[in-house]
C-alpha cells in the first residue's frame, strides 16, 4: 500500500508515507473489537402490575353522536335535537363517570353542528373526554 503525501517546502519535496498509521489504526481497532467482553448482566427481577381485568359488560358503552352531511345529529339511530344531547350525555355519566363520548362526523358535515354538539356535550359534564372521528 503506497499511500504517500507530498510536501513541498521551497525548492525541496518531502514526502511523507501514513502507512504505517493506518496499520496502526487497523490494528488497534481489531485489539479493542478482540478484547471487549460482551456480558449478559442480569437485572433484578421486576414484578408487574396485571392489567385490569374487567369484564366487558361491566364497562358501559360510549355515547354516540354521529353528525350527517345533511346537519341532522343522530344517537342510536335516532335523529336527536341539539338540545337533547346535554341529558344524553349527563344520564350516561350519572351511571358511569368513566363513560366517553364520541362523535362521529361525516365528510361534509357542517363544521359548526359539531361544534356545537360538542359544546351540548361538555354542558351535560364539563369533564367528559370527546373524541371526534371523521366517517364516510
Amino acid at each position: 500500500m503506497g499511500r504517500h503525501a507530498r510536501l513541498v517546502l521551497g525548492d525541496e519535496e518531502t514526502k511523507l508515507n501514513i502507512s504505517p498509521m493506518i496499520d496502526m489504526v487497523f490494528i488497534l481497532l481489531i485489539f479493542f473489537i478482540v478484547t471487549t467482553v460482551f456480558v449478559d448482566e442480569r437485572g433484578i427481577p421486576a414484578e408487574r402490575p396485571m392489567p385490569a381485568v374487567g369484564r366487558q359488560e361491566d364497562r358501559a358503552e360510549p355515547v354516540i353522536f354521529r353528525v350527517t352531511a345533511a346537519g341532522r345529529v343522530m344517537h342510536d339511530g335516532a335523529e336527536v335535537s341539539l338540545m337533547r344531547v346535554e341529558g344524553i350525555v349527563r344520564s350516561a355519566r350519572s351511571l358511569d363517570p368513566e363513560v366517553p363520548t364520541i362523535l362521529q362526523v361525516e365528510r361534509g358535515a357542517r363544521a359548526g353542528l359539531m361544534i356545537q354538539v360538542m359544546d351540548q356535550a361538555r354542558r351535560g359534564d364539563p369533564d367528559v373526554p370527546v373524541s371526534i372521528t371523521v366517517v364516510d
